[in-house]
Parts: C-alpha cells; structure tokens; sequence
C-alpha cells in the first residue's frame, strides 16, 4: 500500500514567503513616505511662487518708487512665509530693478524664490 504525500508548505517556504513580503511592504511604505516628502515641497514651491507673484504686483502697480529694502510677513493664513522687496537703481537713471524674494523655514528646511522685474520712470 503507497502512502499519499502531504499537501502543504515547509516551515522554511513560509518563512522565504514572509521575508519577501516583508521587504515588498518595506519597498512600498518607502515609496509612499517619499511621495508625501514630494508633494509637500512642491505644495511649497507653488505657495512661494503665488506669494513672490503678489508681491511683485505690487512693487510693479507702486511705479517709479526710490530706491530701499522693505521685508514683512503675509499674515495668518501664511504662517511662517516671510517676504524681501529689494528696489536696486539700474545702470539707466530711468530704470529700477525689483527684486522680491518669499522665503519658509530657516536652516537646512529653509526653501526660497526670488523674482525679479523692472520699472521705468518713463510713461
């Protein structure tokens, strides 16, 4: 009489089964935790190009202003964004260069974008 072979798996298939799950999972939660690292800064960097865009629309509507530095803050809605106009004299009298440059965080999580456009005095 012939003994039927057990169906099944080995302790040592399951536990080949298990380690390469495992490390797919590991790959996977990788992936995700670099994909949120990505999102956030390109949400950041559009943030900073909408803040530097509004005001560099106001230092252009201001015109032919002298030149000098101002910085601020834009309020509650945008904690922790901090903004730089710089309004340099051109090589030409009847030129001003603006310089508008929006910056978040300090240290190594500092991230910052400049424009930069002039104005002329004449009409």
């Amino acid at each position: 009489m012939m003994m039927k072979k057990e169906q099944g798996f080995t302790l040592l298939e399951v536990m080949v089964a298990l380690f390469v799950f495992s490390v797919a999972v590991l790959a996977l939660l990788a992936t995700r935790n670099q994909a949120i690292r990505l999102n956030e800064a390109a949400r950041n960097q559009v943030i900073l190009t909408l803040l530097a865009d509004r005001k560099m629309a106001e230092a252009v509507g201001a015109g032919f202003v002298p030149a000098g530095e101002a910085s601020g803050f834009f309020g509650k809605h945008y904690k922790g964004y901090r903004w730089k106009e710089v309004i340099s004299p051109s090589p030409f009298p009847v030129i001003r260069q603006i310089t508008v440059t929006v910056t978040k965080g300090h240290g190594k999580s500092k991230t910052s974008l400049s424009l930069v456009s002039f104005v002329s005095s004449i009409p």
